[in-house]
């Protein structure tokens, strides 16, 4: 069947609105009308007496079907949604949660209550460090504490506060009297990161890291970002310590590292998941499942009671069939829940924002011309163009700056080469002039050696001289006139030998 342009287009709106009977478009009638939220793509019915206006067809220029796909920034059709619906509950659950995650302190004793804990602790901060801590909630948890012990969550409510507690050395040594610990620290939240663009994937990540915090330190962690395919994108996320730095860096709108003038935007995260506790199920409360029976998470069998349970401890998702926890975030449809999900928040945001002023301006207008003619003015005002695509980040420019960082990584790749052999050059070097000292020693050590051993020739030389001068001059001669007054004594008065033994 064919219709005109003008039939079409109120067919797409009639089925945003609700669809109307045809005597309804120009006249005031008490007709039960169709609606939907646009939240939670619920039809209801609504019997009010209102004066129904037919909607006008929309600029050619300025129109796309309604069910064809929505096109994705790199120009390709984006991904059909999950099969899960994008419920009220899920986007309420994602919008509602604290903005903070909570500061967690464990207690060995449950005597201590939660009035004491929080004027404790915003006396201590002000009173010692002039720090008026905000607090958003306080509450108590035993999951998991043994035996006597509690855990107090400590939820804050704005960026300073949450900085301010960040440094451990400036807490208390006992809350509420009683000693305490810390079983977990929190993650700093997207109110204290930022993203730097078109940071080249190939850079040194440790050496980035410390002339970022040079320059910056209140930098925490400096984290590389990926994709969902696990590979390093262009962007480096900066995680904070301190609100004033982090509005500076975006007052600034740049970082400049290295003599290189890196953008600065603010970090959006991705919207929390509402998952089921009892079915494991996406985008409904607990007491909202309409299952029978309760599905483990690890394992994603189901039970009657799943205290009955043995579990296998094997991991396996109910939804994907992968080796993970069927509430893990990094299951695949999980993930593209969550991208839908926070798709439709900013999309319903902007739509807000930018229909609330153009209502306001023309409300007068409007109401005038109803009471004059009965018909809608069309206001092209009121259906904004889409937003243009964004213009990738691989052009020209950019492959230039990455072949010029590959050849300063290549050219800084040579230089450690260099520095690394002049050091080994240098190790050389100082072991050679050692062995030389070494060396020198050894021959001093030897001339002195040999110097001692000529003195000691030189006395030897002298005694054995002493002794040679005392046989010559004293012993032989007394020995040879012994030996002769011997041998005169040994003759008789004739002449003649006494004793020819003794001759």
């Amino acid at each position: 069947m064919v219709y005109s342009n003008q039939q079409q287009n109120r067919y797409s709106i009639d089925n945003i609105i609700g669809q109307l009977p045809q005597s309804c478009y120009y006249h005031q009638c008490s007709c039960p009308a169709t609606q939907v939220d646009p939240l939670s793509n619920v039809h209801f019915i609504s019997k009010e007496n209102r004066r129904h206006q037919r909607i006008p067809p929309p600029l050619s220029t300025n129109t796309i079907p309604i069910n064809s796909p929505a096109r994705s920034k790199r120009g390709t059709l984006s991904s059909p949604p999950s099969n899960q619906n994008l419920t009220t509950a899920a986007t309420r659950y994602a919008t509602t949660r604290f903005p903070f995650p909570p500061y967690i302190t464990r207690f060995k004793s449950n005597q201590v209550t939660l009035n004491h804990f929080n004027e404790d602790i915003v006396h201590h901060f002000k009173n010692n460090h002039q720090i008026n801590i905000e607090i958003l909630n306080c509450r108590s948890s035993k999951v998991k504490c043994n035996n006597d012990e509690i855990d107090f969550l400590l939820y804050l409510k704005d960026s300073v506060s949450f900085a301010s507690l960040y440094d451990q050395t400036i807490w208390p040594l006992k809350l509420a009297g009683n000693d305490y610990t810390f079983p977990s620290w929190p993650s700093i939240p997207p109110q204290l990161s930022l993203i730097l663009k078109t940071v080249n994937v190939q850079i040194d990540l440790e050496d980035f890291t410390n002339e970022v915090k040079a320059l910056v330190p209140d930098v925490k962690n400096v984290i590389r970002m990926k994709n969902k395919f696990g590979n390093n994108i262009h962007m480096i996320k900066l995680e904070l310590v301190s609100p004033l730095a982090r509005q500076d860096l975006i007052d600034a709108k740049k970082l400049i590292v290295n003599y290189i003038s890196y953008e600065v935007t603010e970090f959006l995260a991705s919207v929390t998941v509402l998952i089921c506790s009892k079915c494991s199920g996406i985008g409904h409360f607990r007491k909202q499942c309409t299952e029978q029976n309760e599905t483990c998470k690890t394992c994603a069998q189901t039970f009657a009671h799943l205290k009955n349970h043995h579990c296998t401890m094997d991991p396996l998702c109910k939804h994907c069939n992968g080796n993970h926890l069927s509430n893990s975030m990094k299951c695949p449809i999980i993930k593209t829940f969550r991208a839908e999900l926070t798709k439709k928040i900013l999309n319903t945001n902007v739509r807000s924002s930018s229909t609330a002023d153009n209502n306001n301006n023309n409300n007068n207008n409007n109401n005038t011309n109803n009471h004059i003619n009965n018909k809608y003015i069309y206001n092209p005002q009121n259906f904004p163009p889409l937003p243009t695509t964004q213009s990738t980040l691989n052009n020209s420019v950019m492959l230039k700056l990455d072949e010029l960082m590959t050849k300063m990584s290549e050219v800084k790749e040579h230089l450690s080469n260099l520095t690394s052999k002049h050091e080994k050059y240098e190790q050389f070097m100082i072991e050679k002039t050692q062995n030389d000292e070494r060396v020198n020693q050894q021959i001093e050590l030897l001339l002195l050696n040999d110097q001692d051993l000529k003195k000691d020739l030189l006395q030897l030389k002298l005694l054995i001289e002493r002794r040679d001068n005392l046989f010559m001059k004293l012993l032989f001669p007394m020995f040879e006139d012994l030996f002769s007054h011997i041998a005169a004594l040994n003759q008789d008065k004739r002449g003649n030998t006494l004793d020819a033994d003794l001759k």
